[in-house]
């Protein structure tokens, strides 16, 4: 359209001025001022509040805030667009109202006072009517000031333009002229409005605002939401964790500071079962190892007093070994070379306390004559109620530290006994057969009895110290010093097999260097 086509008079160019510079003071008083105000006082916080800013908590809640925020600006931006449209429609559909007044008219033009309100209800410059191809100018103002640059017709518009004219208009408007037109709704033709954008812009700004203000208090509203359900669920039971191990850390031996689990079926229960299980596994591994302390100080005694008695012995047995009696000269080398080996046991006793048990002396030495040691050691004789059977061969010959697979056997077979005791049945045959056999370089000895068989609640146990025993009154230390006296040659022992008719234990020893 034309800027000739319109005409004014002197009194409605200057309403329109008055109007528009008002407006003009109206829309930039809207615009924000002091948004730096949030932060300079953020900045202006004590030590102690800025750093309630950087807990988990906060962070938590910030982020909440941030997420929802997003969320609503991505709904901001189509909404927006939707707002310019209809805001255009309905200054459109105010200017079709006029129209039929307008139409009806015997005046060619509608009065100043008219086209003044119809200006000012449409927020415009001018009001054109377009039918059947006539073009009809309702009303104008001076106010125009420069050419249209933007052309919008609301019959034919699409979202992304729409979209992109509302960006444009609140970023960079103000200052231009607009042409919005589109289809009468209820006579055939068109109504044209011609609009500074500073009108749509105001409009804009201040749905900005209120979107922004209402986004801002839905998102507190749901991150306050948000953070007392984490806080219950998941803070909340975490704080609780992490102070009860700050304080079991401090004094782990207290039992009344074990976890309680809370009973919850989730992954923090499942922490929470696993911590309380961890500390009182903890707490027996501590008693275990107070308990070592005691034992070792005590040992440690009662060692030095029995040595002082063995050495005693050892003097009387160097006596009756002068002596010519035919018994006393058959029996004192076997106790001669018992109470020295009880001197070696008190020795080895600290060294075991101290993990510094000797490493193998190895010689070339007949096995079947070692168990035979074992037997003679442990009484065992025609008149006893166990049955030894010996099916080692005589040639066998092993490279080992005697003394020491002395003390594995003699452990292994003592124990066995003890078990076959235990059954008090006169018709019970109680057998502890021994058998041995070299496969190249590696002998296998099989120690296996008639007895009632090891609980299934110590198998696991076995070999592990104050842990192993299966009677009352044992220390479970036989069968973990017999395991560590193997290691210390390379080789293992195992259970291979237990039940109600007995126990097979196995010794397997490498001898790499045999004949």
């Amino acid at each position: 359209m034309d800027q000739s086509d319109y005409s004014s008079s002197p009194e409605a160019k200057s309403s329109i001025s008055v109007q528009a510079t008002r407006l003009r003071e109206l829309a930039s008083g809207d615009t924000p001022a002091g948004d730096g105000g949030a932060n300079d006082n953020m900045q202006q916080l004590p030590a102690a509040d800025r750093e309630l800013w950087r807990g988990l908590s906060t962070k938590l809640l910030l982020l909440t805030v941030l997420f929802v925020m997003i969320a609503e600006i991505t709904v901001f931006v189509p909404s927006i667009a939707n707002f310019r449209n209809v805001w255009l429609q309905s200054h459109l559909d105010t200017a079709e109202a006029a129209s039929i007044v307008y139409l009806d008219a015997t005046d060619a033009m509608l009065s100043r006072s008219a086209q003044r309100k119809l200006l000012q209800s449409t927020d415009s410059v001018a009001v054109v009517l377009r039918e059947g191809g006539v073009s009809r100018l309702m009303a104008t103002s001076d106010d125009i000031g420069s050419e249209v640059l933007t052309h919008i017709n609301l019959t034919l518009s699409n979202p992304l333009q729409s979209v992109k004219g509302a960006i444009e208009t609140l970023l960079f408007g103000g200052d231009n002229l607009i042409r919005v037109y589109g289809k009468m709704r209820d006579r055939q033709g068109e109504i044209e409005l011609v609009q500074h954008d500073r009108f749509l812009r105001r409009a804009l700004l201040t749905y900005f605002r209120n979107v922004m203000l209402l986004s801002l208090a839905i998102s507190l509203i749901t991150a306050a939401l948000v953070f007392l359900a984490l806080y219950l669920i998941i803070v909340r039971p975490i704080k609780r964790i992490s102070r009860n191990m700050i304080e079991f850390s401090r004094q782990p031996e207290n039992s009344a500071l074990v976890f309680e689990p809370s009973g919850r079926s989730d992954e923090i229960g499942v922490a929470e079962e696993r911590l309380a299980t961890f500390q009182k596994e903890l707490q027996i591994t501590l008693r275990q190892k107070q308990h070592l302390a005691d034992l070792g100080l005590a040992v440690s005694k009662i060692n030095h007093d029995l040595r002082n008695i063995l050495a005693s012995a050892q003097l009387f047995s160097d006596r009756l070994s002068s002596l010519s009696d035919p018994t006393v000269q058959r029996f004192a080398p076997k106790l001669i070379r018992t109470i020295d080996r009880a001197v070696e046991y008190t020795k080895s006793v600290i060294s075991y306390g101290k993990a510094l048990e000797k490493p193998p002396e190895r010689r070339l030495h007949r096995l079947h004559l070692i168990v035979d040691d074992v037997v003679e050691l442990l009484g065992i004789d025609k008149n006893s109620r166990i049955e030894w059977v010996n099916n080692i061969s005589d040639d066998l010959e092993i490279n080992v530290d005697s003394e020491q697979l002395f003390r594995v056997i003699m452990n292994l077979c003592r124990n066995a006994i003890q078990a076959m005791l235990a059954n008090n049945e006169g018709s019970m045959v109680a057998r502890l057969k021994l058998q041995a056999d070299r496969n190249d370089n590696l002998v296998t000895l099989r120690i296996s009895d008639t007895g009632p068989g090891i609980p299934a609640r110590i198998r696991e146990k076995l070999f592990q110290p104050f842990e192993g025993s299966a009677s009352p009154g044992g220390t479970g230390l036989g069968l973990a010093i017999a395991a560590e006296l193997i290691r210390a040659h390379g080789g293992a022992i195992e259970m291979e097999s237990t039940s109600s008719s007995g126990t097979v234990f196995v010794v397997r020893v490498p001898d790499p260097d045999s004949r």
